[in-house]
């Protein structure tokens, strides 16, 4: 029976180091200055899974890394540069994935979160994988409109579970919208 318990425990947490995001490389816009560059990194530092924060002044790109097994969710990231007083132009986010078979408008659930996979070909994934974030307020409202023709899930427009989402989604769950 121990050995039973100690193999579940063992499995568990192995799926929960393989459902890790460890980094994210944001690029921020309506920055016109090096004070502005410190204000997002200032708000990105403090999130508590941030274990540090690289500045790319002149590119407006910051590079985020995670404290390993923190629970990381875009939307904290979000919060954090819009209270700052910015926004996000793009958000890219680096994971190891646990194995899965995926394509256009999959739902994976993985590190916390549910996340729609958008224009996507039918592929295996499994591991260190970079996908971005498609979600309004983490793109340009241009890229946001461009991405709509690939999906008409009424979930791409609100970030929210509807009825056309898979069933193991509840109703109102907040869904990210991604691709690799």
């Amino acid at each position: 029976m121990k050995k039973i318990l100690f193999l579940s425990a063992l499995i568990v947490a192995c799926f929960q180091v393989q459902a890790q995001i460890q980094s994210a490389q944001l690029s921020a816009s309506g920055l016109t200055c090096s004070m502005c560059s410190k204000s997002i990194f200032k708000a990105l530092i403090q999130l508590p899974s941030v274990a540090s924060v690289d500045v790319d002044i002149e590119q407006s790109v910051f590079t985020i890394i995670f404290k390993p097994d923190a629970q990381v969710f875009p939307d904290d990231i979000k919060k954090a540069v819009t209270d700052a007083g910015f926004a996000i132009a793009s958000l890219q986010m680096t994971a190891n994935f646990p194995a899965a078979d995926v394509g256009k408008d999959t739902h994976l659930q993985f590190a916390g979160a549910t996340y729609h996979l958008l224009n996507m070909q039918v592929q295996h994934i499994e591991g260190i994988r970079t996908f971005s974030v498609l979600d309004k307020n983490f793109v340009t409202t241009a890229v946001f409109r461009r991405n709509k023709k690939f999906t008409q899930m009424a979930c791409y427009e609100t970030g929210h579970a509807a009825a056309c989402c898979h069933h193991s989604v509840k109703s109102g769950e907040r869904i990210y919208h991604i691709t690799f």
